[in-house]
């Protein structure tokens, strides 16, 4: 239940003058669960995931944003994914873990945009069913009764690298009347990842990472296929009851 910051060469400044430009024109329907903006193009992308859901759809514009194409250059590992995420005011999370990123898979994030009472919460189960409800600022204090001892609340500083164990169940909460936007990356883990980032050895286990498979060229063609129906997945998600 550990939250691990780490400092960036990049100033928050630029990072947010950067999102600010680049989500004027955005609109949040056309990605991912209506909350996403990958940056990189498909060809910058692990091919196990580049076409994706979670990566639809890839604009291609870090060459755009030199500040964001830093960071990115700087991560000396395969990327899976490299996004900005958007949790709207007075919204959170539903429970969940992120498993399905892959073996040897390590999530971080860069809070950019962020309200100072959203909160990230990360608990000790791996099931999000031992956990009723969407928490909210209003709902904390019943949980944190029937929760004791199995989760801790962490403030994420804007402009700081953040890791924790994304396999455990966890949620965020952006009660504010803000948006909050966060720069969100999985990375292929190797020898570098490791040494710049040990805590992560914790999840991933002993012994070098197990590899990320490579689809054959067949799979890859499917995948590609598969990402022309999104478009039909996120308007049936703007029609799906909340």
């Amino acid at each position: 239940m550990e939250l691990h910051r780490y400092d960036i060469d990049v100033e928050l400044e630029g990072l947010v003058g950067e999102t600010r430009s680049v989500v004027a024109d955005w609109n949040w329907r056309r990605g991912a669960y209506g909350h996403a903006l990958s940056l990189p193009a498909y060809h910058q992308l692990h091919p196990s995931a580049r076409y994706g859901y979670g990566n639809y759809p890839c604009t291609g514009l870090l060459d755009r944003l030199p500040l964001f194409q830093r960071v990115f250059d700087g991560l000396r590992c395969e990327k899976v994914s490299f996004r900005l995420l958007r949790r709207g005011p007075g919204s959170a999370y539903g429970w969940h873990t992120d498993r399905w990123k892959g073996p040897g898979v390590v999530r971080f994030q860069i809070p950019i945009v962020s309200d100072e009472s959203a909160f990230l919460v990360i608990t000790d189960y791996d099931d999000p069913e031992r956990i009723d409800g969407r928490l909210s600022a209003a709902s904390f204090d019943a949980f944190a009764c029937e929760h004791a001892g199995h989760f801790r609340r962490h403030h994420l500083e804007p402009g700081r690298l953040h890791y924790f164990d994304t396999t455990r169940v966890h949620t965020l909460v952006n009660p504010g009347p803000g948006e909050r936007i966060t720069l969100s990356f999985d990375l292929v883990a190797n020898d570098w990842l490791l040494d710049r980032y040990p805590a992560a050895r914790a999840e991933l286990g002993d012994g070098p990472p197990e590899p990320l498979p490579r689809p054959v060229r067949m799979r890859t063609r499917i995948a590609w296929a598969k990402s022309r129906l999104y478009p039909l997945r996120n308007s049936a998600r703007r029609w799906r009851p909340s």
